[in-house]
C-alpha cells in the first residue's frame, strides 16, 4: 500500500464511501497526511457532488443524480424511500433542513449528526451555515412569520445557544406575498434570500439582522416558476436562470448592494427542443444540466458544456419522477454540529435519517427501474436519442 503512486491512491480513495476515506487515516502517517491535504479533500467533496429530489406525487421517494463521471462505465443511480411527511426545506453547507414529524430536524446526512428544533407556525424559513473551524459548523434557522397583513417578523435559533430568540427587525412591504416554496431559499452574501410569488427577493441579512426587497431582473419571463427556473449562487453570485424552447438565459446578480442584475448567458443552442418540461437542475458556470420530459412519459438528463457549446445525454428517468419540488444541489461536508438530545426520536426519524445518509454519504443499493444514467463521451447518443432526433 505505501508503494502505491499518488495518481492510483487518488482512484482508489474515490471508489470508496466518504466515511470509509476518512478511516483510512489509520493506516498510516503516508494515509494520514495524504486524505488530511485541504486540496485532496476538496476533490473528494466535489467528486461526490450530486443533486437530490423527492417526488411530489410519491412524497416517500428520493433519488440522486451524481454530476462527476464515475470511474466505471456502468450506469450510477440511486434512491431511497423515506416516510411521506419528510420534506426538503432548506440546504446549506453539507446541512439539510428537513420536515419530519416533529419539529424541523438540521442533518448532516454523512456524518447522521442531527438537532430536531422545536418550531411553531411560520410562512417561511432558511439555513444559514457558517464553518467555526474545519471540524465544526455553526448554523442558524431563520423562521419567518407576516404580521399584521403588512409586515415580516423574523425569529432565529442559533447553534451557539440552542434556543430561538425573536428579532428587533420588523420589515414592512408595499406588497406582501406568499413565498414560493418549490424554490428553496438560497443563503449568500452572509444573507438569506427567500423568492416571493409576487415575483420579487426577500433578502434578511443573518448578522446585521436587516431585510430589504431585492427586485428580480426586469426582462425575466415572469411568473417565475420552479419548472422552467432556477435560483442559486455560483462563484459567490445570485444566479437566476429562464427556459423555454427558443433559449435558456442566464442572469448574475453582478452589483449586489445597488442590485444590478447582468445577463451572464444566452443559450440558443437547445437540445430536443419538443419537450414541453425543461427544468434546470445545476449549473455552475460552466455546465448547465437539464432534467426534460412530457407529461406522463420518460424523461431524460442532459448536460451543456458552455465553452464547447456542446450537449451530451447523461441519462433517462421514469415518469414517476415529477417537477414539483427543487433538486437540491449538494456538497458532502464531514463538519460537525452542535446538538442536544430531543427526547423520544421516533423509530421512523431515526430510520430517515440512516437512508438519507446511505444515499448521500455512499453505500446505497443501485435501482435500475428508477433512474439510469450513462457518463458516455461527448456526442454519444442512444439510438433512442438518435431516432428522436431523426439521426438514426
Amino acid at each position: 500500500m505505501e508503494d502505491l503512486c499518488d495518481n492510483l491512491l487518488d482512484d482508489i480513495l474515490y471508489r470508496l464511501p466518504l466515511k470509509s476515506v476518512f478511516t483510512c487515516k489509520c493506516i498510516s502517517k503516508r494515509f494520514n497526511t495524504f486524505i488530511s491535504d485541504p486540496g485532496f479533500e476538496s476533490k473528494l467533496f466535489l467528486h461526490n457532488f450530486c443533486v437530490f429530489h423527492c417526488t411530489k406525487d410519491c412524497p416517500n421517494f428520493y433519488f440522486k443524480v451524481p454530476l462527476y463521471p464515475p470511474n466505471s462505465d456502468k450506469a450510477t443511480e440511486s434512491s431511497v424511500k423515506l416516510p411521506r411527511c419528510f420534506k426538503v426545506l432548506a440546504y446549506c453547507s453539507g446541512l439539510l433542513l428537513l420536515l419530519p414529524t416533529e419539529g424541523v430536524l438540521v442533518l448532516n446526512p454523512v456524518t447522521k449528526r442531527h438537532q430536531i428544533i422545536n418550531i411553531f407556525h411560520y410562512d417561511a424559513i432558511g439555513l444559514a451555515v457558517e464553518p467555526i473551524s474545519s471540524s465544526l459548523h455553526c448554523y442558524k434557522v431563520v423562521r419567518i412569520c407576516a404580521r399584521d397583513g403588512d409586515s415580516y417578523q423574523f425569529d432565529i435559533f442559533s447553534s451557539d445557544t440552542m434556543s430561538w430568540r425573536r428579532s428587533s427587525t420588523k420589515f414592512t412591504c408595499m406588497v406582501m406575498s406568499n413565498f414560493n416554496n418549490d424554490a428553496l431559499p438560497i443563503y449568500s452574501h452572509g444573507t438569506l434570500h427567500w423568492i416571493r410569488k409576487c415575483n420579487d427577493i426577500l433578502a434578511f441579512d443573518i448578522e446585521k439582522e436587516e431585510a430589504r426587497i431585492i427586485e428580480l431582473p426586469l426582462d425575466l419571463p415572469l411568473p417565475f416558476e420552479y419548472w422552467t427556473s432556477w435560483f442559486g449562487v455560483v462563484n459567490g453570485l445570485l444566479t437566476l436562470i429562464s427556459t423555454s424552447s427558443k433559449e435558456i438565459l442566464v442572469w448574475i446578480l453582478n452589483d449586489y448592494k445597488n442590485v444590478e442584475w447582468v445577463l451572464k448567458t444566452r443559450i440558443t443552442h437547445i437540445i430536443n427542443s419538443e419537450w414541453s418540461i425543461r427544468i434546470p437542475i445545476f449549473y455552475d458556470g460552466e455546465r448547465l444540466v437539464l432534467y426534460q420530459r412530457n407529461a406522463g412519459e420518460n424523461g431524460e438528463f442532459c448536460m451543456y458544456d458552455i465553452a464547447a457549446d456542446k450537449w451530451r445525454k447523461i441519462g433517462i428517468v421514469w415518469a414517476i419522477l415529477d417537477n414539483i419540488r427543487a433538486f437540491v444541489p449538494f456538497v458532502p461536508s464531514l463538519a460537525e454540529i452542535k446538538t442536544t438530545t430531543w427526547p423520544n426520536v421516533s423509530t421512523q426519524v431515526v430510520q430517515s435519517i440512516h437512508r438519507l445518509s446511505l444515499l448521500l454519504g455512499g453505500g446505497v443499493t443501485l435501482k435500475k427501474d428508477v433512474l439510469q444514467l450513462k457518463w458516455a463521451k461527448p456526442n454519444s447518443y442512444s439510438k433512442t436519442y438518435k431516432k428522436r432526433r431523426g439521426e438514426a
